[in-house]
This record gives C-alpha cells, structure tokens and sequence, in this order.
C-alpha cells in the first residue's frame, strides 16, 4: 500500500488523470440512463478540468510553495527562489481548472489556451532539460512530461468539439 500512495504522488498528474478517465467512465455508465446526458466530451472536459488541471494544479502550488527542495530534487533541478513563482502559477491555473467544470464556454476557452500554454511550455522545457543535461528525473521525464502534453491536446480536441455542436 505504502508503494502504492508513493507512486500516486510521485506521478499526481498521472493520478488525476486516470482519476478522470474513471469519473468520466462512471458519468458516462450513469448518463446512459438519464434523458439529457451531456455529449461525452464536454463531461471529459470537466472532468480533466477539474481533476488534470485543478486538483494536480493545486498540489503543485503546495509542492512547489511548502516543499521546494524535496520538488527540485525529484524534477532533477537545483532550489532556486522561482519555486514559488512556479507555486504561484499552479495555484492560479489549478483555481480555473477547478472552475472550468461548470464555468462559461468563453472561460473553458481561455483555460484551455493558458494551461495549454503553461504545459506545453512545461514539455518543451522538459524536451531541453533531456536532451542537453541528460536530465530523465522522474519529476522531469516520467509522467509529468507526458501529462504536459496529453491533457491540454485532449483538453483542446473537447473544446472544439464543444464549439462545433453548439454551433
């Protein structure tokens, strides 16, 4: 068990989207049963909304913001001041996660182009930190990485869908 919670927290992001993906299956079984169930990726959007933008947004605000060190070492950088900088921006992109589940299709929108530029800034980063200083830490190379760029390219698929059908 205790493996079990160190890998769901060394990979929270990977964690909260296999959350999703559940929450999202389980809406879908329920919905299948209710007259007006919304179409199926505007409930996927929610639910990485909330739990791939949101909730791992917040957790990082808190990593970076109250463990500075020990979130350093697992992305294999050193402490630097711009740890709570970075503290400040999840907190800020995990508030409109959190939001965006039940937000406007205008904020939904604009939450999708600002983490997706935060995360796709994220992987490129991440892609520079591989290649030139061999850097394949967890926090760096693992599922972080690859979160970075799943989410917000399906974030953004569901978006256009949603813009498509209300059209």
């Amino acid at each position: 068990m205790e493996v079990a919670i160190s890998f769901a927290l060394m990979n929270f992001s990977l964690s909260m989207f296999v959350l999703a993906i559940l929450f999202f299956l389980f809406d879908r079984l329920i919905g299948a049963f209710r007259q007006q169930a919304l179409p199926g990726y505007t409930m996927l959007f929610r639910w990485l909304a909330l739990f791939s933008l949101g909730i791992t947004g917040l957790y990082a605000f808190v990593m970076h913001a109250f463990f500075p060190d020990f979130t350093a070492s697992v992305s294999g950088w050193s402490n630097s001041p711009f740890q709570f900088e970075v503290a400040v921006a999840n907190l800020g992109f995990g508030l409109l996660g959190v939001l965006a589940f039940s937000a406007s299709y205008g904020f939904r929108v604009a939450t999708v182009i600002g983490n997706l530029c935060w995360l796709w800034g994220d992987a490129v980063e991440h892609i520079y930190q591989m290649i030139i200083n061999h850097n394949y830490a967890i926090g760096n190379a693992g599922s972080w990485f690859w979160t970075d760029i799943l989410v917000p390219l399906i974030l953004l698929i569901c978006i256009i869908k949603m813009r498509k059908h209300a059209a």
